[in-house]
C-alpha cells in the first residue's frame, strides 16, 4: 500500500512540477533561437522574460540594420519595434501569442498606417521541446499616404512556416491586392502573390530552394491611359551546397562549393506600345562558385559604404583570387521570349578552369583558363530596328560571326582559351575578335 501511495505521490508531484520544467526549458529554447537572432537586415533580442507558472511572458526588441534602417530613417520611420509574446506552458511544449507593443515611438506611424485602435500584426508560434515550431504571422491591411501624397494600400499579408531543432525548415506567404499611386498619377497594382521555401539560412546564404509567383503586375499611367501589364510571373532560387576532396597537397581536406540557379518567366507582358510579348524565360545557374570566397564577398558587401578604403580593397582582391583560382561556370542555360516578329532564344556559358593563382596580379591569365559558348538565334527584321546597324550586320556577316538564312539571323561562337571558333569553323584570336564586334 505505501508503494502504491508513494507511486501516486511521485506522479502527483511530477504533474504539478512538470510546467515549471516546460517554463524553464522554454525560456532556453527562447533565449536560443527566438531571443537572439541577428542576421544582415534585423537584429532581435530578448528586452524581459518573466517565467511563471502556467505561462510566461516576454518582451522582445526587433532592430532594423543595413539598408532596412537607412530606408526606414530616410522616411522618418522608427528603427526599432517590440514585440509582446504571452507564452502558454503544455506537457510537451509551449504555444505564444505575439502581438506589436504600440509605445510612443512607435504609435504615430502605426496610426497613419493602421488607424487608432488597431493590431498591426498578430504571431502565433508552437515549439515542442525538441525544439520544432511552427508560426503563423498576419500582417493586418493598411494604408499608407506620405507627406507628398503617394498612397500605398494592402490587403492582409500571411506567413507560414516551420523550424526544426538544427535550423531546417518551410514557410510560405500570400498576399492578395497591393497598390501603389503617386501624386503624378501614376500606379503599381499587384494581384495573387505567393511563393516559399525551404532549407535553412546558414548565416551567409539559405541554402535551399525559395519560390515566388505573381499573377498580374501592372504599371499604368492614368493620364494617358497606357499601361505595361505582365501576367503569371514566376521566380525561383536554388542554392546547394557541394561537397569535394581537395587535392593531396592541400591534405585533403574538405572543398565546398556554391550552386545557385535562378530561373525567371513571364507567360505574357504588353507593352506601353501595344506590343505582345509572350513566354519570357531566363535559366541562369552560377556553379562551381568558391564557398569561402562569395562568404567574404557578401560579407563586405553588406558592409561597404561608399568608397572602399585601401584594407577593403585588398580583401576584396584576395576573395575574387580565391573565387577565381578554384575555378567557376556562369551558365545562361536559357533565354527566349516569343516576340511579335517572331521567338528569340539563346544560351550563354563561360567557365575558368581552376588553377590560376593570383589573377589580380595579371588578369592576361585568365584568358589561359577560359572556355565557353554563344548561340542566339532571333528574326532578322530585328537588325532593322537598330539604327546604322547595316554597315556592323555586313561587316559580321563576311567575318562568319553572323549567319543570315531565310528570315532569321544565327550568331553561334565557341571559346578556348585565347581563341573564338565560328560557327563556320574559323578561327579568330580574343583581342581580334572584340576588335571586331567593337568597330
Amino acid at each position: 500500500m505505501l508503494g502504491k501511495v508513494g507511486a501516486v505521490a511521485g506522479a502527483v508531484a511530477v504533474a504539478l512540477c512538470w510546467p515549471l520544467a516546460v517554463g524553464q526549458i522554454g525560456e532556453r529554447i527562447y533565449q536560443d533561437t527566438v531571443g537572439e537572432y541577428d542576421s544582415p537586415y534585423v537584429e532581435v533580442t530578448t528586452e524581459s522574460y518573466d517565467r511563471g507558472y502556467l505561462s510566461s511572458h516576454a518582451i522582445s526588441k526587433i532592430a532594423l540594420k543595413s539598408s532596412w534602417k537607412d530606408l526606414f530613417e530616410e522616411q522618418g520611420w522608427p528603427t526599432e519595434w517590440h514585440i509582446a509574446h504571452d507564452i502558454r506552458h503544455g506537457l510537451f511544449g509551449l504555444s505564444s501569442d505575439s502581438t506589436l507593443v504600440v509605445d510612443d515611438a512607435v504609435a504615430p506611424q502605426v496610426t497613419a498606417w493602421w488607424g487608432s485602435d488597431a493590431v498591426p500584426l498578430t504571431l502565433k508560434t508552437t515549439t515542442l521541446l525538441t525544439r520544432k515550431t511552427d508560426l503563423s504571422l498576419t500582417l493586418n491591411p493598411f494604408v499608407y499616404q506620405d507627406e507628398e501624397g503617394n498612397t500605398f494600400k494592402s490587403e492582409p499579408w500571411t506567413f507560414t512556416g516551420e523550424v526544426s531543432a538544427d535550423g531546417n525548415g518551410h514557410f510560405s506567404y500570400a498576399l492578395k491586392d497591393a497598390q501603389l499611386k503617386t501624386i503624378t498619377d501614376e500606379s503599381m497594382h499587384v494581384s495573387g502573390l505567393q511563393g516559399g521555401g525551404q532549407g535553412r539560412w546558414d548565416g551567409g546564404f539559405w541554402i535551399g530552394d525559395q519560390h515566388l509567383q505573381l499573377d498580374k503586375l501592372r504599371f499604368t499611367n492614368h493620364l494617358t491611359e497606357q499601361s505595361v501589364d505582365l501576367d503569371t510571373i514566376k521566380v525561383s532560387s536554388v542554392n546547394t551546397l557541394m561537397q569535394g576532396e581537395q587535392a593531396a597537397e592541400e591534405k585533403a581536406t574538405t572543398n565546398t562549393t556554391l550552386n545557385n540557379r535562378n530561373q525567371l518567366s513571364v507567360s505574357s507582358l504588353l507593352s506601353l506600345d501595344g506590343k505582345q510579348y509572350q513566354n519570357f524565360n531566363v535559366d541562369l545557374l552560377l556553379a562551381d562558385l568558391n564557398y569561402d570566397a562569395v562568404t567574404r564577398l557578401s560579407v563586405m558587401g553588406e558592409d561597404l559604404d561608399g568608397e572602399l578604403t585601401q584594407e577593403q580593397a585588398q580583401d576584396v582582391i584576395l576573395a575574387l583570387d580565391l573565387l577565381i583560382a578554384k575555378g567557376l561556370m556562369v551558365n545562361l542555360k536559357d533565354i527566349s521570349i516569343e516576340a511579335p516578329e517572331g521567338p528569340v532564344a539563346g544560351h550563354v556559358r563561360l567557365t575558368v578552369q581552376p588553377g590560376l593563382a593570383r589573377a589580380s596580379q595579371n588578369l592576361s591569365q585568365i584568358s589561359s583558363k577560359l572556355d565557353g559558348e554563344f548561340y542566339l538565334e532571333f528574326p532578322s527584321v530585328l537588325l532593322n530596328t537598330v539604327e546604322g546597324m547595316e554597315a556592323q550586320t555586313e561587316r559580321l556577316v563576311q567575318s562568319g560571326v553572323l549567319t543570315l538564312k531565310e528570315d532569321r539571323a544565327y550568331l553561334s561562337l565557341k571559346l578556348e582559351g585565347d581563341k573564338v571558333i565560328l560557327g563556320n569553323g574559323d578561327q579568330l584570336p580574343l583581342t581580334m575578335f572584340m576588335s571586331l564586334l567593337l568597330s
